[in-house]
């Protein structure tokens, strides 16, 4: 079991302040739900302001509990160590991948089919049945677990994560009529670039482009069950959620947010710092820094006036 000191969560975290013993130790962390009674000693938690007044603070027995200033004026009577900083879930969340991350496995399990042509990098971890074609790129630090399938010429960049049962590389739904009406294959030449820091989580499907490369910038976050179509590029540090359907060519700008079972026309530019709502269907390019929601999404503050609207005729 690993025991941390106090003293080192205080030097990660040199902006907060501490109340309490520094050599004491924690051993693991729990959700606040789970924190009150003798069980939860010596383990670390966290709570935000909505939730600290409704907690007696004789009930917390907690090794460390990591908190705001005003949820300190709460609980401040308990007999818990405390770390007081602005954003409590941010520093919790910091302080697990930073003390608590479990040992991360090098290698590759003798299941894996790594084509000779594949570049491998430093550190890298390949799981069972996992599947890698010719003049594929895997980067250092980088992970790819079981069942994962990467098509031909796909580049991984350093330090990503992919999870099991993907397919990145394969071509898209693509066709065109031959003179007999019958639908052909287009063919795909393209390949799926993945840049640095990238997390695709499970079953999620990534096509390769037609002429041009479906991209994937540095530290983009996919969800399970996410398709993306061919040709399309997300620019850096968006995160795409479960169920979203990227159409072919789409841009997604840097820093949006696609919500859960967001469709998204082909051909189209999402603007960067976008915000969609769950379910959206984006049939248009949206502007930078703004909210949509709906079937078509419409921007957040004309859905307000509509609703106005709507409430007015109906009264």
């Amino acid at each position: 079991m690993k025991r941390i000191t106090l003293d080192q969560v205080i030097q990660l975290f040199p902006q907060g302040k501490f109340m309490g013993n520094t050599s004491a130790h924690i051993d693991g962390v729990i959700g606040i739900g789970e924190a009150q009674g003798i069980e939860a000693a010596g383990k670390a938690s966290w709570v935000n302001d909505k939730n600290a007044p409704g907690i007696a603070p004789v009930s917390l027995h907690l090794g460390l509990l990591i908190l705001s200033p005003k949820a300190y004026e709460y609980l401040k009577t308990s007999l818990t160590n405390f770390l007081i900083v602005d954003n409590p879930r941010a520093v919790f969340f910091q302080m697990v991948n930073e003390l608590f991350r479990p040992e991360r496995k090098t290698g590759i399990e003798t299941t894996a089919v790594v084509h000779h042509s594949a570049t491998i990098g430093n550190n890298v971890y390949i799981g069972h049945h996992v599947v890698i074609e010719e003049n594929c790129v895997v980067g250092d630090n980088t992970s790819i677990l079981h069942h994962t399938v990467l098509l031909a010429g796909t580049q991984i960049g350093k330090d990503c994560i992919i999870g099991c049962h993907n397919t990145i590389g394969n071509y898209g739904f693509g066709y065109e009529k031959d003179e007999t009406g019958d639908y052909e294959v287009l063919q795909h030449l393209g390949r799926v670039i993945i840049h640095d820091r990238v997390e695709i989580h499970n079953n999620t499907c990534i096509d390769r482009g037609v002429l041009t490369d479906t991209v994937i910038h540095e530290n983009v976050k996919i969800d399970n069950l996410v398709h993306i179509a061919h040709g399309v590029v997300i620019e850096r540090n968006s995160l795409i959620i479960a169920n979203a359907l990227i159409g072919g060519s789409t841009r997604i700008g840097e820093n949006s947010w696609i919500a859960p079972s967001v469709s998204v026309i082909n051909k189209v530019t999402v603007g960067k710092n976008t915000m969609t709502g769950i379910g959206a269907v984006i049939v248009k390019n949206t502007e930078e820094n703004l909210t949509y929601i709906g079937n078509p999404a419409i921007r957040m503050d004309e859905y307000k006036k509509w609703s106005e609207v709507r409430k007015k005729l109906l009264g």
